[in-house]
């Protein structure tokens, strides 16, 4: 019997074991080498992409699957929670979406990678479910999360400055040169990657205790916002600046990043500073409303008042700290609306006041945002003329390339990206798609804020700021699969259950 026991308890000790190191090594390939991958120079990359996250994210699947049914003698009973649910309803509403579209096959596989079907949905949904009862230690996740964003974000940096390091860009034709400048693909796939994970190691160093610690996690995050000043892209600009605006509300059980929240505001700012110094010397150039909120009017005085803040703040108690973010967001929701009654005079009674550099941006009209806003009014057009069992479910993946082909939006071009990621979902998976898959997030994200956690409050500052730039995104990957890895690993962290990896 005492055999017995000990071999119980070695095969107790054995089975987490493996499993920890099978989701470390995961997270590894993941957020470490995807960045990285790239094929035939930069002319695959999408492609490239969307293969090295599917095989590893598969064989994980498949593995804690086998691993979960050998220890459990079966699946585990237990009550789902609200985001898991709207999980098994989006993959629901996209199979009968697809099957009613009339080409399940192409909606199966998605449109040519970029926004993904109905397989990798399944396959989202499947991670979700394969990271129940994961709890990671943030060195598991912040590690090689900060090694891929270094890496890809110097080599983009690189490239920006004229040192093609790999030798790609000089593959390239002129067209082209500017918009491929690293292993993240298009200027959009990199702005689109830099919103999730530059937030997440922004948090984290907020919550770090360890100085040598901090001091790298600084490197990366210098790193990470130069690459996203290279990369001019808007939405980039847009879903890292809401993010950090945003930080102080979801560190409500976080008192260390609320005292050093105004230290980051000021380093963001001369890091800012610095590098616009940098491109201009190089003669490079940045993107529209990257040069306007670089500014040296802008930067400076935002440099002054956070470390002046930082100092008022530091010895304050947790507290005084809860009733400033409590005002903070009060300030905040008095400034939105502000700002939306603005730009609505100023697009209807003032709409003659000229606005300078900022005119383009706050005057409205269908080129906006690089013909934005026309193609908004065009997908929603189409959607308002399909029936309403179709309104209900969407088209399909692919629908809206079909129906550009019958009534071309580009005389040039078919249109098969809405520029908007929920406008484009709402036609492939219409409006119980689009609220199964802002439900899951949603719940996840709040299910976070209520337990709290220094690794959740990062890995939830990641997710919003991606939430955000996807209003303005043109196409998903490669970073919508990144945002699935980390919402797994959210998950993970949220769950009640006790596999403690570590």
């Amino acid at each position: 019997m005492r055999k017995k026991g000990g071999g119980e308890a070695m095969e107790t000790k054995v089975k987490p074991a493996v499993e920890t190191w099978l989701c470390r090594g995961y997270l590894f390939v993941m957020l470490a080498l995807l960045p990285l991958a790239v094929h035939n120079g930069f002319f695959d990359i999408t492609e490239t992409k969307t293969i090295c996250f599917t095989v590893p994210t598969v064989v994980f699947v498949l593995a804690r699957l086998g691993f979960t049914l050998y220890r459990e003698n079966g699946l585990p009973r237990r009550r789902l929670a609200g985001a898991e649910w709207a999980a098994l309803a989006l993959c629901l509403i996209c199979f009968i979406a697809s099957a009613a579209g009339g080409d399940f096959a192409g909606s199966f596989l998605g449109e040519r990678g970029r926004y993904q079907g109905l397989g990798m949905m399944w396959l989202y949904a499947a991670l979700y479910f394969a990271f129940s009862g994961v709890r990671m230690r943030s060195g598991d996740v912040l590690v090689p999360l900060g090694l891929g964003l270094f890496l890809s974000g110097a080599l983009t940096v690189c490239n920006h400055l004229g040192y093609d390091v790999l030798g790609f860009c000089s593959q390239l034709g002129e067209f082209d040169r500017g918009r491929y400048i690293s292993t993240l693909g298009n200027i959009n796939f990199a702005g689109a990657y830099l919103t999730l994970v530059w937030p997440v190691c922004a948090a984290a160093l907020l919550t770090e205790g360890r100085l040598w610690k901090g001091i790298l996690l600084g490197i990366v995050c210098v790193t990470g916002l130069w690459a996203a000043m290279a990369v001019r892209s808007e939405s980039a600009v847009l879903g890292i600046g809401a993010a950090l605006v945003l930080l102080p509300l979801f560190a409500k059980k976080e008192p260390d990043a609320l005292r050093r929240y105004p230290l980051l505001l000021a380093g963001t700012a001369l890091s800012v500073l610095a590098y616009r110094a940098v491109v201009y010397d190089f003669g490079k150039r940045l993107s529209s409303l990257g040069r306007h909120f670089s500014e040296p009017a802008v930067m400076l005085p935002l440099a002054v008042l956070g470390a002046a803040a930082y100092f008022l703040l530091r010895k304050r108690e947790n507290k005084t700290l809860l009733l400033v973010r409590k005002i903070y967001a009060y300030i905040l929701l008095g400034a939105a609306v502000l700002a939306a009654v603005v730009l609505v005079l100023l697009n209807t009674v003032w709409s003659a006041v000229p606005l300078g550099g900022m005119d383009d941006w706050l005057h409205f009209s269908d080129a906006w945002g690089t013909d934005r806003v026309g193609v908004w009014k065009y997908c929603l057009s189409l959607f308002g003329d399909f029936p309403f069992g179709k309104k209900l479910i969407g088209g399909g993946c692919g629908v809206l390339a079909a129906l550009d082909v019958q009534h071309r939006y580009f005389p040039d071009a078919i249109l098969d990206a809405a520029h908007c990621e929920y406008i484009q979902l709402l036609l492939n998976w219409g409006v119980l798609g689009l609220g199964a898959y802002l439900a899951w997030i949603v719940l996840a994200l709040r299910r976070a804020w209520k337990k709290g956690g220094a690794l959740a409050f990062a890995l939830a500052a990641g997710l919003l700021g991606y939430g955000v730039q996807a209003l303005v995104n043109i196409a998903q990957a490669p970073g919508i699969s990144l945002f699935f890895v980390l919402l797994a690993v959210l998950r993970g962290q949220n769950d009640a259950e006790e596999l403690t990896c570590g």
